[in-house]
C-alpha cells in the first residue's frame, strides 16, 4: 500500500489532470460554438457592437453551460458523498468529505478554469473581421 504522502500526490496529479482535460473539452465546445457564429458575430461587430460587447456575451455563454455542469456535479457529488462517506473518511487527512471550505474552494477553482477556458474564444469572437465573416458561408 502507497504511504500517506504519496498517496495524497498521487490523487492531486489525478485531480489536476482531470482538471485539465475539463478545461480543454470546455475551449473546445466554446470554441466550436463560436467558430459556428462567426458570421453573426461580424453582423455584430458590422453594426457597431463594441469588442467588449461580443467578449462579455461569449463568455456568458461559456459560463452559463460551465455553471449548469456544476450544479449538475455538485448534486451528483454530495449524493456520493453522503453514500460513501465512511469508505473514503480513510483518504481524507484532516478535513471531512462534507467539508463547506473544501467544496467553495473546488466550485471556486472550477468556475475560475472555465472562464479562463473560455477567454480565447471570446478573445477571437470579438476581433473578427466583419468584411471577412460576411464573405464566410
Amino acid at each position: 500500500m502507497f504511504p500517506a504522502r504519496a498517496s495524497a500526490w498521487l490523487v492531486g496529479g489525478v485531480g489536476i489532470v482531470a482538471m485539465l482535460l475539463a478545461a480543454i473539452g470546455l475551449y473546445g465546445v466554446i470554441a466550436y460554438s463560436v467558430s459556428r457564429r462567426t458570421r453573426e458575430m461580424g453582423i455584430r461587430i458590422a453594426l457597431g457592437a463594441r469588442p467588449e460587447a461580443v467578449v462579455s456575451l461569449v463568455m456568458k455563454q461559456g459560463l452559463i453551460v460551465a455553471a449548469a455542469g456544476l450544479v449538475a456535479g455538485c448534486l451528483l457529488a454530495a449524493l456520493v458523498v453522503a453514500a460513501a462517506a465512511r469508505a473514503i473518511s480513510g483518504a481524507l487527512y484532516g478535513v471531512s468529505a462534507a467539508d463547506p471550505v473544501s467544496w467553495v474552494a473546488a466550485i471556486a477553482l472550477l468556475l475560475v478554469v472555465s472562464a479562463l477556458a473560455n477567454l480565447i474564444p471570446a478573445w477571437r469572437a470579438a476581433h473578427v473581421d466583419p468584411s471577412d465573416a460576411l464573405r464566410i458561408e
